[in-house]
């Protein structure tokens, strides 16, 4: 997460002091924000999120229909079929996700960087606080949009980067566009600092993904170590598993070892026809949070892992229309890379210190 990112989030409680480690861990995990005890889509540090997870229907394959209803702003928000139950196992899809994963063939040296290269679309949540004047402010969403290509150190020992580029924000499914929407910067680039001390049970590069047990069992352990924050030792469990695979790249032993081992998370299960940011149509792992259904999505021949999405499935919870996609995400390419790219000085690159391999 960045420091324009960052801001949004402060934008819920402006008179609250600066973040301290737990609160930044909540924000990368959720993206964009949590509402009044709410955390967003699910969000890496420099990463991304979906907003809580996604009233499911039992029933056979559905097509997911896309509706775009002109808002006064101008801005469409979008709408998908609700989430339908699969007639698979979550365990069925995900040990052959594990199967495809064994497959890869990456593996980066320690003075190397991985590049992941994503499109993104969040929730920003604002409001909620009061003013300097003591005066309550209304609560604003929207869906902020980003190409994002981020560079991290495979041992996390040394500094990386990211670069994004905004794209045009849309509406969160029943609220306005709020003015501050169109007050981004176009993007730009980031210093990521290196990983620093966090705790090992949090770190996310590659040389402590490759330390991790490479079976179901000690990986589900792995997942449940640790105050991880969350609701519940179940919801911060499936929060880790975002964490480990987005924007980065798992080990491939350790990544099969952790798509079994989500299948034994309480209330996880399958929906059919989900699609990512690119508009790939996939299958759907995932669970629901704060009236949100939570997505991974696969390739229903490769079963590779295409992105998420959020979709909301309990209207009164989430604040809009059962079926609203709240949260896309799509990973377009990972590959391994010698050293950095030149960050042009024009750009005026800073130091996100609010990001580090799980801290």
């Amino acid at each position: 997460m960045n420091n324009d990112e960052i801001e949004m989030v402060a934008g819920i409680r402006p008179d609250a002091p600066p973040y301290d480690h737990e609160a930044k861990s909540a924000a990368r995990r959720g993206l964009a924000a949590a509402v009044a005890g709410r955390r967003s889509l699910w969000r890496r540090p420099y990463a991304m999120v979906l907003a809580g997870a996604l009233a499911v229907v039992v029933g056979g394959t559905v097509t997911v229909m896309t509706q775009a209803r002109e808002r006064e702003a101008g801005r469409t928000e979008v709408v998908v079929a609700m989430p339908k139950i699969a007639p698979m196992s979550a365990s069925e899809v995900l040990g052959r996700a594990a199967r495809a994963a064994a497959r890869s063939d990456l593996d980066p040296r320690d003075d190397q960087f991985i590049k992941v290269e994503s499109q993104t679309m969040y929730g920003a949540f604002g409001g909620m606080g009061t003013d300097a004047d003591g005066h309550a402010q209304s609560e604003t969403r929207y869906l902020y949009r980003s190409k994002r290509a981020i560079w991290q150190s495979a041992n996390g020992e040394r500094d990386g980067a990211l670069k994004i580029e905004y794209l045009e924000p849309r509406a969160y499914p029943g609220w306005p566009i709020p003015q501050e929407a169109y007050r981004q910067e176009k993007g730009g680039w980031d210093r990521l600092p290196a990983c620093g001390k966090s705790p090992a049970y949090l770190r996310t590069d590659y040389a402590s993904l490759k330390k991790l047990p490479d079976d179901a069992e000690g990986m589900r352990a792995h997942l449940y170590t640790g105050d991880r924050g969350g609701n519940s030792k179940d919801e911060a469990a499936w929060t880790a598993v975002g964490d480990m695979l987005r924007e980065n790249y798992m080990p491939p032993a350790q990544r099969a070892a952790l798509f079994k081992a989500v299948g034994t998370i309480p209330g996880v299960d399958v929906v059919q026809d989900a699609e990512d940011a690119a508009g790939r149509k996939g299958i759907g792992v995932g669970r629901v949070f704060a009236g949100v259904r939570e997505d991974l999505i696969f390739d229903p021949e490769t079963y590779e892992l295409l992105g998420e999405r959020g979709v909301v499935v309990d209207e009164k919870v989430a604040k809009s229309p059962a079926g609203s996609l709240v949260a896309s995400t799509a990973q377009l390419s990972v590959t391994v890379t010698d050293s950095l790219p030149e960050m042009p000085e024009a750009s005026g690159a800073k130091e996100d210190t609010t990001v580090g391999c799980g801290s």
